[in-house]
């Protein structure tokens, strides 16, 4: 009984994650030769990217799980260059490539076969690393060269904390600033569950941590002063990890908030103080 209820579940995603698939291919298959690709577009893309990833994850399909994550990788660095990064053919074609490739993985995967390694070797893995060759260079244009898919991930991470960590930094701050405490239960939650996915994807656990630490709290108060008190805290903390990050010293980074519900101003100033100082 465990045995079916497993491999139902186990269909039910992989038929999910075709679905998702069928999303992102949408979204490829809409842009034009020459075209830049739109912080919309990319961000429905991201989303069916990372459904498949986590879900891999989830059912210990682990090469479909990799490749997933790659290709998140990948999108990130086209959301980054959305403004100035045109899409040829070329970029094109290796983009629905790999959209091919995991659409033949999930088949495979569907009617029980092993997916082999020298297969995946000598027909998928080279137009991952063709796309690396398209899109490092506007990444990596300070003459750091072409880098391994494995190294790849820790060298942009500065500049993503620079990029989508700060834009989500900025929003938060703005909110703050405009003192709208009935949209803060919503636009924090997306904005820690956004951060959250993305430690995930740049493999950062203590930032997940944290994330995890500040939804965890949103989710026990239904105060909206809480609620502020929390995105402040949240704030902080963020910013103290991007700087840690971009000061590359990781065993610093807080892991948590320290929160207690309570209209003693003091205490919240001693909890910041201690964040602030990495002591969390």
């Amino acid at each position: 009984m465990l045995k079916d209820r497993e491999l139902e579940n186990q269909m039910t995603f992989l038929e999910e994650a075709n679905n998702n698939l069928d999303t992102l291919e949408s979204v490829l298959l809409d842009i034009k030769p020459l075209q830049k690709i739109s912080v919309p577009q990319i961000n429905t893309a991201l989303k069916a990217i990372h459904f498949i990833k986590c879900g891999a994850g989830k059912m210990k399909y682990s090469i479909l799980s990799d490749c997933s994550l790659y290709l998140e990788n990948f999108l990130q660095v086209l959301k980054i260059q959305a403004n100035s990064l045109e899409i040829d053919a070329d970029l094109h074609s290796l983009l629905v490539s790999i959209v091919d490739w995991l659409r033949q993985i999930i088949k495979l995967l569907s009617v029980g076969h092993i997916v082999d390694i020298q297969w995946l070797s000598t027909f998928c893995y080279p137009v991952f690393e063709e796309l690396q060759k398209r899109l490092c260079p506007y990444i990596l244009e300070k003459n750091m060269g072409i880098l391994s898919l494995e190294n790849q991930l820790h060298n942009i991470i500065p500049l993503l904390f620079q990029t989508e960590v700060e834009e989500c930094l900025q929003h938060l701050e703005a909110l703050l600033a405009a003192g709208k405490k009935s949209a803060f239960p919503t636009e924090i939650m997306m904005i820690a569950t956004q951060l959250a996915s993305l430690g995930e994807i740049l493999q950062i656990s203590a930032f997940v941590k944290l994330c995890d630490s500040i939804i965890r709290d949103l989710k026990t108060t239904d105060s909206e002063e809480a609620t502020v008190e929390i995105a402040k805290l949240a704030l902080l903390a963020w910013r103290r990890s991007q700087e840690l990050i971009l000061k590359n010293q990781w065993d610093l980074l807080p892991t948590k908030i320290v929160w207690h519900q309570t209209n003693d101003n003091q205490e919240i100033e001693v909890q910041l103080i201690s964040l602030c100082s990495g002591n969390v």
